[in-house]
Order: structure tokens, then C-alpha cells, then sequence
């Protein structure tokens, strides 16, 4: 990536320039594309339409998460103490953590969630939600939303917003 401001070529994915310590990770400077370009990197968060998904406590078993997720025809749940998001179980989660013995009636949400997820907020750039779920390789993206509620951008409302 080249700097905007000294014109060295940094390593692609470097967040600040190895000459004049300029910061790469600077949105607005990569602005004034169009199309698709201009979608990802002028876009915000709340464009997206950030999805309400279910809700459940660490303590709760995965038997109901996954009834939750289920009947939501969602692949996660947010996992929150009183108003505190603490983690996300995701269907990934759900295959990877456990065994075929694991007694999901019996096994805590919280044993196997993900847990401390990062967030965005609304105001947030469509941009960001990309940078997330590459750098965490998740394809559910927690939102904070104005009123203090948690919603969801999942990888398919991502491409649904880029296909408009």
C-alpha cells in the first residue's frame, strides 16, 4: 500500500507508513471512489439494516441456544449478562468446541462461546464491518446499537448491501 502522504510502498495490511509513520488505516483518505468503492467506504453500519438476533445468558445450556438460533433461522446467538454483551455462540462454535458426548442440555452456553467479541456501532463505516470479520474470520459481527441493544450484521447482509 502506498502512503498517501511521503509516497513509500508499505507492506499490504501495515496500519501505520515504515517512513514517516503516517497512519494507513485512514478511511476518508481512500474515499472518493464510485460504485462498490464508494458503497464500502462511505457506507455506514446502520445502511445495512443490523439484525435483531436472539439472546441468551452464559449460564443458560446450548440445548436452548440452539432451539433459539433454530427458531430464529439464525446461525448465532448474543450472549449477554443484563445489558453486557459477553460473548457470541455461533454455529461454529457449536461444531468445533464440542464432542459427541457433550450433554447439551447440560453445558453451559459460556463454556464454549466466544468470548469478549469486538463490536461496531451504527455510525460505524460498512468498511469496518469487512476489516472485522476478516480479522476475526467471523461472519457475525456485533452492533451496539443507539438505544443500548446488541443487533447483528451477518456476511449475507453484507452482500445483499453490496448487490443493491
Amino acid at each position: 500500500m502506498k502512503c498517501s502522504s511521503c509516497g513509500f510502498v508499505n507492506i499490504a495490511g501495515t496500519d501505520e507508513c515504515g517512513s514517516c509513520r503516517a497512519s494507513l488505516t485512514d478511511i476518508p483518505a481512500l474515499s472518493g471512489g464510485t460504485g462498490m468503492q464508494k458503497r464500502i467506504l462511505e457506507g455506514k453500519v446502520c445502511d445495512l439494516s443490523p439484525k435483531a438476533f436472539p439472546t441468551i445468558g452464559p449460564e443458560a445450556p446450548l440445548e436452548e441456544a440452539v432451539q433459539k438460533m433454530r427458531r430464529a433461522k439464525v446461525g448465532a446467538v448474543l450472549v449477554v449478562r443484563g445489558q453486557d454483551l459477553v460473548g457470541v455462540l455461533s454455529e461454529r462454535e457449536l461444531l468445533l468446541k464440542t464432542k459427541e458426548e457433550t450433554d447439551l442440555s447440560r453445558t453451559p452456553v459460556g463454556e464454549i462461546m466466544r468470548g469478549n467479541p469486538a463490536f461496531l456501532r451504527e455510525d460505524d463505516l460498512v468498511a469496518d464491518v469487512f476489516h472485522r470479520m476478516a480479522i476475526s474470520n467471523h461472519r457475525h459481527v456485533p452492533v451496539l446499537m443507539r438505544d443500548g441493544s446488541y443487533a447483528v450484521i451477518s456476511a449475507r447482509a453484507l452482500l445483499r448491501y453490496l448487490c443493491q
